[in-house]
């Protein structure tokens, strides 16, 4: 996703985000893995958001610095930090060098795919691992996209042959509609996020993705001196199998 779309996207959901995406926390196993990946070091986050990771990985004493496309997210989350070892950042990720190594720079729940073109995607890999240290690691956690119907969830796993709608959430007063086109031979999945509530005017969140198989993240990762360490289904370190509906990828330099 080109800088200025990615950010659009963020300007216009930055307040109705924690509304809307609360109540959706990361697990335990996701902050310990990730805790110990910091290895007491610096730890970058693209797609920090309003803090949703951040947070917690600063309560464990991380040093975090969360860097997002939108400047309203990241002030979201510069007034949650106070206190906390937090620096939020508005920077476009695939240009973004953090001013010192970095052990850990890490994308969770798609926001890999959601730099969504392939030259974005490549600075970005490029810009990771510059921004490593020897041995240091980029995390990234994506859905598999196996052909199929939407389902519910923030990692899908499956995309609509061409189109879908699904129920998404139910919200006080409401309902979120999540409705999604596939277009497989470019990999692009575009998609808007309709909040509907009595009495409220109609709100539509869009986005888009290009996703990639993991084969295809592992040799663009290879390209750029990083070598795929653990793949796992989930946070939980669970084996990754061909049918596995999302995948953490852990690639080191």
């Amino acid at each position: 996703m080109t800088a200025h779309i990615e950010a659009a996207y963020g300007e216009r959901i930055s307040d109705a985000y924690d509304d809307l995406y609360g109540d959706f926390t990361p697990s335990k196993a996701q902050i310990d893995s990730l805790v110990e990946y910091a290895c007491e070091g610096t730890v970058v986050e693209i797609g920090s958001g309003t803090g949703r990771v951040a947070l917690p990985l600063a309560q464990r004493g991380v040093r975090v610095i969360g860097v997002d496309s939108s400047p309203s997210m990241a002030e979201v989350l510069r007034g949650k930090a106070r206190g906390l070892p937090i620096e939020a950042v508005c920077a476009d990720a695939a240009e973004y060098r953090a001013p010192e190594p970095a052990t850990l720079v890490f994308a969770a729940f798609n926001t890999f795919f959601l730099l969504a073109e392939e030259s974005v995607q490549e600075r970005f890999v490029a810009r990771a691992a510059e921004m490593l240290v020897p041995g240091g690691r980029l995390v990234l956690e994506t859905f598999v996209p196996h052909p199929g119907r939407l389902p519910d969830g923030p990692n899908p796993g499956v995309l609509p042959e061409q189109s879908d709608v699904v129920v998404k959430r139910w919200v006080p007063d409401g309902v979120v509609l999540f409705a999604a086109r596939n277009t497989p031979e470019d990999s692009r999945f575009e998609y808007h996020e309709i909040v509907l509530r009595e009495g409220e005017p109609v709100r539509l969140h869009p986005g888009r993705m290009r996703y990639m198989w993991p084969k295809e993240i592992d040799a663009l990762a290879a390209e750029h001196g990083l070598r795929l360490e653990d793949r796992w289904a989930d946070w939980d370190r669970s084996s990754y199998q061909a049918e596995s509906r999302k995948h953490v990828s852990v690639y080191t330099r």
